[in-house]
């Protein structure tokens, strides 16, 4: 009884194992071979036909619809030679008869200025008729061939595509209207109003007797210029620097220069943004006390009614009486960039803090983003 379990069990595990083995078999029967045959590269910075070649192949490998011929064994049948000049139906038909294929490719790409074209066709061998074919018109990113590569095999596969990518790696006819993928350069002027609290706020107030600027309200017109670096991006993050140059006051008869340096993240499809740093300003502080009993003083008021001032606390404030000082703030901005096209419209809320107060207010841009930037450094 012992030894029938045992023959049992073991004419079980046979019959199991060349049941696996031969779904296995069938579905790799199943699945269609293809042959990549001539790659064409024009005008590219490299005409490496080996580098587009991979590129290819691990598309087409990673659609899992085709058992793909490496170049290695068609260049064993037919000649490498041979092989990369095979561009036209009926030779695709020959190399594909010769290693047994049902389907063959051929390539080329070609840049034109500002755009990468790209054609692609597969070649029924059985029937000897073109199965599908496909042109792309892609902006000129060397560095993108990858993924361009992605789309036109995608779309000769009929694999869903990431639109967002395609859209932005597309080519356009309208120069302003394009922009690469993930990179966004927000760069240009920008408009805004302050608003400022505490003795920042009582600088504007107070009345000019008293060193202030005796306005209505401790508000604040402010005009300026930002550049902006990105040094990494994708479709959902960039991080970037940002140098904002403002120049504040203008409708008081004022100028209040600052220099901002933020640094900064852009991230999500509706290009949210949040970035921190140090800003440098030009202040006017003066040093005085209010111990006499009559207001704030100046301690050269102090000194001139010949007041002894031993046991006064002095400190500073913003005052017009006082000289012109460099003085730090730390910066915090949360925005967002509207975008239609070209046209980038960023608006952004800020809290400027010093030990003097704080700044809240809002700023906005506007400017057209004409240059096309990859996503990745380009490599020379």
């Amino acid at each position: 009884m012992k030894l029938f379990n045992t023959s049992t069990r073991k004419l079980t595990f046979t019959f199991l194992f060349i049941g696996i083995s031969s779904i296995v078999n069938f579905s790799q029967a199943q699945t269609p071979s293809m042959v990549i045959g001539g790659i064409e590269a024009n005008g590219m910075r490299t005409t490496e036909e080996g580098v587009l070649r991979t590129i290819i192949y691990k598309s087409l490998v990673a659609s899992k619809k085709y058992t793909v011929n490496d170049r290695y064994d068609i260049s064993e049948k037919v000649g490498y030679e041979v092989l990369k000049k095979c561009m036209g139906k009926e030779c695709l038909v020959s190399i594909g008869k010769q290693l047994n294929a049902d389907y063959a490719m051929s390539a080329s790409y070609d840049a034109l200025g500002d755009r990468i074209l790209i054609s692609m066709k597969i070649v029924d061998v059985k029937t000897g008729s073109i199965y599908k074919n496909e042109i792309g018109q892609f902006e000129n990113q060397f560095t993108e061939l990858n993924r361009m590569t992605d789309i036109m095999i995608y779309r000769l596969l009929d694999i869903p595509i990431n639109e967002n990518v395609e859209k932005m790696l597309s080519y356009k006819d309208n120069p302003a209207a394009s922009y690469g993928p993930g990179k966004m350069n927000n760069s240009g002027p920008r408009i805004g109003l302050g608003y400022a609290f505490g003795a920042n706020g009582d600088y504007f107030t107070r009345s000019e007797n008293e060193g202030g600027r005796g306005v209505p309200t401790a508000m604040v017109f402010n005009l300026g210029y930002q550049l902006e670096a990105q040094y990494v991006g994708n479709e959902n993050f960039s991080g970037l620097f940002e140098f904002i140059f403002n120049v504040g006051g203008l409708e008081q008869g004022i100028a209040i220069p600052s220099l901002a340096i933020l640094h900064g993240a852009r991230f999500g499809k509706s290009s949210w943004e949040i970035a921190v740093g140090p800003s440098l300003s030009v202040k006017q502080l003066v040093r005085g006390s209010d111990d006499n009993g009559a207001g704030f003083q100046t301690e050269s008021e102090l000194n001139r009614l010949g007041i002894n001032t031993s046991e006064f606390n002095f400190y500073q404030r913003p005052d017009t009486r006082g000289a012109h000082y460099f003085s730090t703030n730390f910066v915090v901005g949360v925005g967002r960039n509207f975008q239609s096209g070209a046209i980038n419209i960023p608006v952004n809320a800020f809290a400027s803090i010093n030990k003097y107060g704080t700044s809240f207010g809002l700023s906005m841009g506007m400017n057209i983003n004409k240059r096309k930037s990859s996503i990745q450094a380009n490599k020379r």
